[in-house]
């Protein structure tokens, strides 16, 4: 997501699972109602993966950014407007520092939120993700040989026979 783009691995993880259900034979009723969930489950991610993808995206498009920018910039500049002579410099420069600190860190506000998923301070991490891999490994040491990950440690499926 945060190249913009699919993964290879989950794309062929998701491949070989689905290739793998299609495989099972149904045998009762248990088995065809857990059929029919893990088509729900199956449904439930490919949207939400589709959600998560879209999001990835730049939604805000080049002119909106061009109107914020120049609305920031002559907002500063009708500031300006306001100097007196008169008045100490100081509060002045305070006036103008308050405006040009609103302006940016809305920008900046803007930014953040169209590219949620950047390695940069603030961006959304696969936190989730990494707990259930120390549950799966966890899981995969109590269980021994038998339940080991079908991976290696670039996600890159591996058959073992």
């Amino acid at each position: 997501m945060q190249e913009q783009r699919e993964s290879p691995i989950v794309q062929d993880w998701v491949v070989w699972l689905e290739r793998t259900i299609e495989g099972i034979e149904i045998r009762n009723d248990k088995q065809g109602i857990a059929y029919e969930q893990w088509f729900d489950r199956a449904a439930e991610r490919r949207e939400g993966r589709r959600g998560r993808l879209a999001e990835a995206f730049p939604y805000v498009p080049a002119i909106v950014w061009a109107a914020l920018i120049l609305g920031g910039l002559l907002l500063l500049i009708y500031v300006c407007f306001f100097a007196d002579r008169g008045e100490r410099w100081l509060v002045q420069a305070l006036m103008m520092a308050a405006v040009t600190v609103m302006v940016v860190s809305g920008l900046l506000l803007v930014r953040y939120l169209d590219r949620p998923y950047e390695t940069a301070s603030g961006g959304i991490k696969p936190s989730a993700m990494r707990s259930t891999l120390t549950v799966m490994e966890s899981e995969s040491e109590r269980l021994g040989p038998q339940g080991s990950i079908p991976c290696d440690e670039s996600g890159t499926r591996v058959v073992r026979r």
